[in-house]
């Protein structure tokens, strides 16, 4: 009778191994789809971070765009404006160029700089009937923001805004 024990015992004794080897697997496999669901929400909340300071930054150059058209006329075909005088965030504008457009308007570029150097926005305005405005409004502003200033790279996030008025 005791044979017939020792038997049992021995064809049952990798059981208890092969159950631990099973539940460190599982604990094992949920750990790590755990971890790769929480690196893709610190990914998404980068991305909504960077987008939102893209977003703040146009919002700001389209802000002062208006400013500067609608209290000094800045934009307006033969405007004798000085545009050295315009600034931005307190910082001088930079990039600030003035063209005819084929078929009536002009288009003023220009570009907001950073504290730290490089370009926080890019600004395009369009006045007197130019066909980016058409055709029912005489002015357009288009802000483009970034998010960082440094232009190589990888993650820089661009948001743009348009008033058309």
């Amino acid at each position: 009778m005791s044979t017939n024990r020792n038997n049992c015992i021995r064809a049952n004794r990798g059981f208890t191994l092969l159950i631990a080897i099973i539940l460190a697997t599982v604990a094992l496999v949920v750990g790590l789809s755990l971890a790769d669901v929480a690196y893709k929400q610190v990914i998404l909340s980068s991305a909504a971070r960077n987008s939102q300071a893209a977003f703040y930054r146009a919002d700001s150059a389209m802000e002062c765009a208006l400013y500067w058209d609608q209290r000094f006329a800045a934009f307006n075909v033969g405007s004798s404006f000085d545009q050295s005088a315009m600034e931005c965030e307190g910082r001088d504008v930079v990039g600030y160029t003035e063209s005819n457009i084929p078929g009536g308007g002009v288009r003023t570029i220009f570009d907001v700089t950073c504290a730290e150097g490089g370009i926080s926005a890019t600004v395009t305005v369009y006045k007197e009937g130019s066909q980016e405005c058409a055709p029912d409004k005489k002015s357009c502003i288009f802000a483009s923001g970034y998010n960082t200033c440094d232009v190589s790279n990888p993650n820089r996030f661009e948001r743009g805004l348009k008033v058309k008025y």
